[in-house]
């Protein structure tokens, strides 16, 4: 999450969930500032300060505030809300092959999507009138260009705006008996599986990227892997790492559809072997 990114210091997994757990400060601080600026713009009008410029850029904090709030809510939200573990079978290589998936939270994928692009959109069309005000040419100019991105996001993109739960971009983890990979919905299908046998175990967080000890032919080495909104903790995450990594005799059951049950139990904290 954003959040973790602008940290440089080490975060060990439990610092950076109470980070995410305190999310909704960011938001939040954004709110009071656009306010502040809504109720100073809104003095300097009242006072008789030229208002044409003033009232523009009340009409463009407001618009945000509004446009906003999607996304502002998705990252409140977010560290409540758990994943879904589900098991999916195919073919490969003549042979069935079951992986179980814990999918992010897709509720704030969209949501966040969509407070962007409405707020970008809304910033547009309030400076159509400012356009108007300098030039008649140039306020022309800016509704037809503006007119003519939103329609063609409306005609040939409409997720952009409506988001729909199955185009959202929401990351994924891949769990199969040999390692686990990260894979990013319709975006990056797989990554390189990281495997078991070579996890020595979860390592602290440094601007958004975790660290995973490995070792392989008695050399050690560091894989950083992105987290990026997959709505559990980073504690859970060590634990299905630590569990898996230290229980060779577990991994086959990644394989299998009751293996949906143990991972789930894995990042509540409960015991899987109940």
């Amino acid at each position: 999450m954003l959040p973790l990114t602008l940290i440089r210091r080490p975060l060990t997994p439990s610092q950076a969930d109470a980070i995410i757990r305190r999310a909704w400060i960011v938001p939040t601080c954004f709110y009071v500032i656009g306010v502040a600026a809504a109720l100073v713009l809104a003095a300097l009008i009242a006072l008789g300060f030229p208002a044409l410029g003033l009232s523009h850029g009340l009409a463009i904090v407001c618009i945000l505030l509004v446009a906003f709030i999607p996304a502002a809510v998705a990252y409140a939200r977010a560290p409540s809300r758990s994943p879904r573990v589900t098991a999916t079978t195919s073919r490969q290589e003549q042979r069935t092959v079951t992986e179980l998936l814990i999918t992010g939270d897709t509720t704030f994928a969209r949501s966040r999507a969509a407070g962007i692009a409405w707020g970008l959109s809304g910033i547009a069309i309030s400076l159509i009138p400012l356009a108007f005000s300098s030039s008649t040419k140039n306020g022309f100019l800016m509704s037809l260009g503006t007119g003519f991105f939103i329609i063609y996001l409306l005609v040939k993109v409409p997720e952009v705006y409506f988001p729909r739960e199955h185009g959202a971009h929401v990351q994924m983890i891949v769990l199969v008996p040999d390692g686990f990979a990260i894979a990013e919905k319709d975006f990056v299908p797989r990554i390189e599986t990281v495997a078991w046998s070579y996890i020595v175990g979860m390592g602290e967080t440094i601007k958004g990227a975790t660290a995973i000890h490995c070792t392989k032919d008695d050399e050690d080495g560091v894989l950083w892997l992105r987290f990026s909104d997959p709505g559990l903790s980073y504690v859970a995450i060590e634990r299905l790492i630590d569990y898996f990594a230290s229980n060779p005799r577990r991994r086959r059951v990644l394989g299998t559809e009751t293996g949906v049950d143990v991972v789930r139990a894995l990042l509540r904290g409960q015991d899987p072997n109940a």
